[in-house]
């Protein structure tokens, strides 16, 4: 986009119609009302309907232009063979951004395709924008605006991590999901065939978005590939972006031209390309996930020395196992740091587990375990570039801005692995929520902390 500020309009809307209204909240048209008008939406609500008169409580008109006022957004739901007359109508009237609910176009070849370039050239005839067709809108917390899931208003708590996603599914899973992990989103994008506005011009935006320190992505196909790698070479100067790209295979790759239309290149030449843009790339949905949770950590590693403490044994071979076969260096802690460790751990360590490196506490006395594990992770961390630790204290307040404050004030990143996952998802989130990323096993974290070095070994 010329002025890339245009799209605030989009994630903060004054004004909405939602074109296809419905009293049925099963119906998308009574969905994209129902979370216009039951939610923390602050702006005006408009429903487009020729056959209602009133839905949820709303004067119903027939078309978009009888509406009095100028309209920010227009929310499409209607059948596709009608929405180039509704976008004719949008931008007669001058709306700023459609977004086109209804599948129907390019992902299903010729007369699709036909429909789709009409509906566009209509667009063009003056101002409206167009996300989509064949997507699921937008999730813009700071707006209170979720057309995307089924999210309690409890959840919409404005993060710094941004999404951008061809398909419905990885959309509402990263949101979803990334939620349940402690993730907290400035803006997330479900594009779907990028008509009009395409993944470029939203990495374009996200690169100067203040709110966002992570821009990520699930890519089927790239329309202007050689801008792509432009903007996100200049982005990454600044922010990491992540990228899944999937049609990998010959079967993905007729999947995703009949889901979106994309039609999928060289993936060797690609990644190669985004590798060189300083662009961490992903294979899968949680690899995604994971990146995205290490990238939340405010700060990044500056070497490969790598620190390991733990209070599970098995923890400790298994990381230091994944930690070789990733490339990093586990020195042995001086003869200085490993006798201040003794005089800390004494009564706590068998005189067995010497503190060299990984770091076994064997187990931490419960009334004492959080200091213990702060006041460790300092020593160590002196001598090291990245501190991972696996362990079983509370995730109170107490240890979280404790570790907050140890990454902030020695500027080295700390993950941590619960050693009972499923018993601490609450304290993982907020660790997260703190940027100390949280996996539930060392080979992941350790995966997302290599990407966090590339990346800083690109920006330096």
């Amino acid at each position: 986009m010329e002025n890339r500020k245009e799209l605030d309009r989009l994630f903060n809307p004054s004004s909405v119609a939602i074109v296809g209204a419905s009293n049925e909240v099963w119906k998308s048209g009574g969905r994209f009302m129902a979370v216009f008008t039951r939610g923390k939406f602050a702006g005006k609500v408009y429903a487009v309907n020729p056959v209602e008169s009133e839905i949820m409580g709303l004067k119903s008109y027939q078309r978009v232009q009888d509406i009095p006022g100028d309209i920010d957004l227009a929310m499409i739901a209607v059948p596709a063979r009608i929405v180039p007359r509704v976008i004719d109508d949008c931008s007669q009237k001058g709306v700023k951004f459609a977004v086109v609910h209804s599948a129907g176009f390019s992902e299903l070849g010729g007369e699709g395709k036909e429909l789709e370039q009409e509906m566009l050239r209509l667009a063009r005839q003056g101002v409206t924008r167009i996300i989509g067709p064949n997507c699921m809108g937008f999730y813009s917390p700071r707006a209170g605006i979720n057309t995307v899931t089924h999210m309690d208003d409890s959840d919409d708590e404005t993060g710094s991590v941004a999404f951008v996603g061809q398909s419905g599914w990885a959309t509402e899973n990263m949101i979803i999901t990334g939620s349940a992990l402690g993730l907290r989103f400035s803006k997330v994008v479900s594009i779907g065939n990028q008509s009009d506005l395409t993944i470029e011009d939203m990495l374009e935006y996200f690169a100067g978005d203040d709110e966002t320190r992570v821009v990520s992505f699930y890519i089927e196909g790239i329309k202007r590939a050689r801008d792509f790698l432009r903007i996100a070479r200049q982005t990454s100067r600044k922010k990491p972006v992540v990228v899944w790209k999937s049609g990998r295979t010959e079967v993905g790759a007729r999947a995703a031209a009949s889901h979106t239309g994309s039609m999928a290149g060289s993936d060797v030449v690609f990644d190669a390309a985004l590798t060189q843009s300083g662009v961490a790339i992903a294979r899968n949905l949680e690899e995604l996930m994971d990146l995205v949770v290490g990238f939340t950590s405010p700060v990044l590693p500056r070497g490969n020395r790598l620190g390991l403490l733990v209070e599970a044994g098995g923890g400790g071979v298994a990381g230091s196992d994944a930690a070789t076969a990733l490339g990093f260096e586990m020195p042995a802690l001086s003869t200085e740091t490993q006798e201040r460790l003794v005089k800390r751990l004494t009564g706590v360590i068998p005189p067995f587990s010497p503190p060299r490196n990984p770091v076994d506490i064997v187990w931490a006395p419960a009334n004492d375990a959080a200091q213990v594990y702060l006041d460790c992770s300092r020593a160590i961390l002196k001598e090291v570039d990245a501190l991972v630790m696996i362990n079983y204290p509370r995730y109170d307040d107490y240890f979280v801005n404790g570790l907050t404050g140890l990454r902030d004030e020695l500027n080295k990143p700390i993950l941590v692995i619960p050693g009972h996952p499923g018993e601490s998802r609450e304290g993982m989130q907020r660790l997260v929520r703190n940027g100390i990323p949280s996996f539930t096993i060392p080979e992941r974290a350790l995966k997302a902390l290599s990407a966090m070095l590339r990346y800083s070994n690109y920006r330096r």
